[in-house]
């Protein structure tokens, strides 16, 4: 090993033991977005996003570590923390967990949820979690294992990225989340041309067939928002809505 590539491994090794002292030491952050309902009967929730406190103290990016916890296989120990931090006494009565594909495959994450919603007695719908669209396709079987152990429980399950494709909703059909978030591709430009308002109104019409509810994220402009609303599409996400905001 050369000296520039044992002091790269170095340099890394100890950023690993930095993000796994975090995890003991309180070191990471939780902030909220809010999911806002565009119609009436739906109650808000938020979606929880975690940053590493030296990033906030850095001014750094959000999520620069991401790839380093993903690489040293730490994201399932981040959800757990997320999961363990919020409680009954949380800003709004139900969070949007985001889920890593590490954490899919890990057997025990599940009963651990389960034994945390009956220990803090969380009520029904207090955790939505949420997965990347291509991750609940390559994870498709043990997604089935998770929805079934703590659908039960009241969790709630979304599929980010979700943009309409031709065979998509076949899946949807088998997996049957609660929610989508509408990618923000296909979202942009309601407000702007017929072709995008409609393809949008299609989309949402199927979920809707399906028993599903949609999220249009990204959305930026109250244009958008009111197009949306026309639309029925069922919440919103967004700058013009409001900013992740750190959680006491």
């Amino acid at each position: 090993m050369t000296p520039q590539m044992e002091d790269e491994s170095t340099i890394q090794k100890n950023i690993a033991d930095k993000l796994i002292a975090a995890l003991k030491t309180g070191g990471f952050v939780l902030y909220a977005q809010k999911i806002l309902p565009l119609a009436g009967g739906d109650q808000p929730f938020q979606e929880v996003l975690v940053r590493f406190r030296e990033e906030e103290e850095k001014l750094l990016p959000p999520g620069t570590f991401f790839p380093m916890l993903q690489e040293y296989r730490l994201l399932p120990y981040v959800d757990r923390w997320v999961v363990s931090r919020l409680t009954p006494g949380s800003p709004l009565p139900a969070n949007g967990v985001n889920l890593s594909e590490d954490t899919l495959r890990e057997p025990k994450f599940a009963d651990f949820v389960a034994k945390n919603i009956q220990t803090a007695k969380l009520p029904e719908g207090f955790f939505t979690f949420e997965l990347g669209w291509d991750t609940a396709l390559l994870q498709a079987e043990q997604l089935k294992n998770i929805r079934a152990q703590l659908a039960p429980l009241g969790c709630r399950f979304t599929f980010a990225g979700f943009d309409g494709s031709e065979g998509s909703f076949s899946f949807l059909k088998v997996l049957k989340p609660d929610f989508v978030k509408l990618t923000y591709g296909i979202v942009k430009d309601v407000d702007r041309g017929l072709a995008a308002c409609e393809k949008v109104e299609v989309i949402n019409e199927k979920c809707h067939a399906m028993g599903i509810k949609t999220i249009a994220e990204f959305v930026e402009s109250h244009e958008v928002l009111d197009q949306l609303r026309l639309i029925e599409v069922d919440f919103a996400q967004g700058l013009i809505i409001g900013g992740p905001q750190k959680l006491a």
